[in-house]
């Protein structure tokens, strides 16, 4: 089989979600000393689009230093 149909035949047998290749965002606080999730946001075409947004989430929404970590990740790890 050549690349090309192999790609037709990902094409019409693939059973992946096609939402599965956006990305979600996760962010992380402290309060009183323990750190836990704070929200989950989503759903972002791009990994670059996710990051942007925590960046301006962070800023505009909450005190510094409340966010302590942020977690950009494939949509399709939340769905196993």
């Amino acid at each position: 089989m050549n690349k090309d149909a192999y790609y037709d035949w990902i094409a019409e047998n693939d059973t992946y979600p096609e939402h599965s290749h956006k990305w979600i965002v996760a962010l992380y606080s402290r309060h009183e000393g323990v750190e836990g999730l704070h929200r989950y946001f989503g759903v972002f075409e791009t990994q670059n689009e996710a990051r942007v947004f925590a960046s301006n989430y962070k800023d505009k929404y909450t005190k510094p230093g409340f966010i302590r970590s942020v977690r950009v990740f494939p949509l399709c790890e939340v769905e196993k």
